[in-house]
């Protein structure tokens, strides 16, 4: 186990499971919240691991503008902006289920990269 990350680590890989039994059971808003919430904590482990600042969210672009450069991972951009789709959808609720759906497989990709990328087992979500 990384020793970055901490509680994100884990309510990163909880909130990427609530996402799926939320979108499961048509809670559409809190699937999207909790897409949202892991990608946000996933990038968090990110920032913990190499002491990125991260206070607000903002940090979360910033973070995976790192990630980005570091990794040279060319699905990071898309990844990261389905997981604000999520986020804004919180609010809106203008999205169906199979976009949110899709949205949250993107999040768990980023999830999982990032775990990876700090030592950490992926999400079996």
């Amino acid at each position: 186990m990384s020793e970055f990350g901490g509680d994100h680590a884990q309510i990163s890989a909880t909130f990427l499971r609530r996402s799926r039994s939320y979108l499961a059971n048509g809670e559409l808003l809190q699937a999207s919240e909790k897409g949202w919430g892991a990608a946000a904590h996933a990038a968090k482990i990110y920032a913990a691991a190499h002491r990125l600042p991260y206070n607000d969210h903002a940090g979360f672009a910033d973070v995976i503008t790192e990630l980005r450069m570091a990794t040279n991972h060319h699905q990071l951009w898309s990844w990261s902006e389905s997981a604000n789709a999520l986020h804004r959808n919180f609010y809106n609720d203008d999205l169906a289920a199979p976009q949110i759906s899709r949205y949250l497989d993107d999040v768990a990709n980023l999830v999982n990269l990032i775990r990876q990328l700090t030592n950490l087992p992926p999400v079996d979500d």
